[in-house]
């Protein structure tokens, strides 16, 4: 059973995100970057980055090195394979609640046996938690791609940059189970990119993150790690959470709206920093 919530793909402008004009379609990007240590790099400024559209250099309309506000869905694995590390990743899961600000939002879900999503999308720290006290249930296979899927559908009416971080240490798998009308891998790839969804993954070392889930957050300029064991799941947690507060905002208005994939590129003026933001995106219409 797959229980989610809230249907919807316009993105609209909130108080603490940058304004965007009325009537115009303006591609935004959230860009990561770091130096050569793989420290943050928040202060840099407009001019510091380049961004290309189809191999084009293309105007930054908007721009924004202020702290971002966070929504997110947290899709956590509750496989058979992860009954032993239940407690400590449902600890881990804690610090990331914690490390949440005025203006966040998060709901938790979780997949195995079913697919089961909060409806309550909220900063409130403490039913996050009693969400992850009450609502786990360790055991079955792992549906991953329709857990993103679900999680997705889940932020699909929120404004601005919309986040799903998984934690699993599998690959996509329904056993004997598997019902008729599931998500695949492309089918979530496209949708992060029709609908600019950011994925973020955190794996265990040796059971690795499937191959799938790498190049999705690759491809949506969200981010993987690899854990060699549950007590490094805390860290990891605090770092996606940090990573996502100081994201560059840089938003454009595409030179022709042609319905086609559009691939993008960040470049940056200071050697030794890397830049780390979506691929790409659908020039599409707009039909309002």
């Amino acid at each position: 059973m797959t229980i989610f919530c809230g249907i919807g793909t316009l993105l609209s402008a909130s108080p603490q995100r940058p304004t965007f004009r009325t009537g115009v379609q303006t591609v935004t990007i959230y860009a990561t970057v770091s130096d050569r240590e793989g420290r943050l790099v928040p202060d840099l400024k407009k001019e510091d980055f380049q961004i290309l559209d189809n191999g084009r250099p293309v105007e930054a309309t908007v721009f924004s090195n202020e702290i971002q506000t966070i929504t997110v869905a947290v899709m956590l694995d509750m496989s058979g394979s992860m009954v032993g590390r239940f407690l400590r990743v449902r600890d881990a899961t804690r610090h990331f609640i914690a490390a949440l600000r005025p203006g966040d939002r998060a709901r938790v879900g979780t997949f195995g046996d079913e697919i089961a999503v909060s409806p309550l999308l909220t900063g409130d720290r403490r039913e996050l938690e009693r969400v992850l006290l009450e609502e786990l249930w360790p055991g079955g296979a792992t549906p991953l791609w329709s857990a993103i899927d679900a999680a997705m559908t889940s932020l699909a009416n929120e404004p601005g940059r919309r986040v799903v971080l998984t934690l699993t240490d599998g690959r996509d798998g329904w056993g004997r189970q598997r019902p008729p009308r599931t998500a695949s891998l492309n089918d979530v790839k496209r949708r992060a990119v029709a609908e600019s969804f950011m994925v973020y993954a955190i794996g265990f070392e040796g059971t690795g993150l499937d191959p799938g889930v790498l190049s999705l957050s690759e491809q949506t300029g969200g981010g993987h790690f690899e854990v060699k064991d549950t007590t490094e799941l805390a860290p990891t947690f605090e770092r996606v959470a940090e990573e996502l507060r100081r994201q560059y905002a840089i938003g454009f208005t595409p030179a022709a709206l042609d319905g086609k994939v559009h691939s993008l590129e960040i470049r940056l003026a200071e050697h030794g920093l890397k830049a780390r933001g979506r691929r790409s995106y659908v020039a599409a219409p707009d039909r309002r």
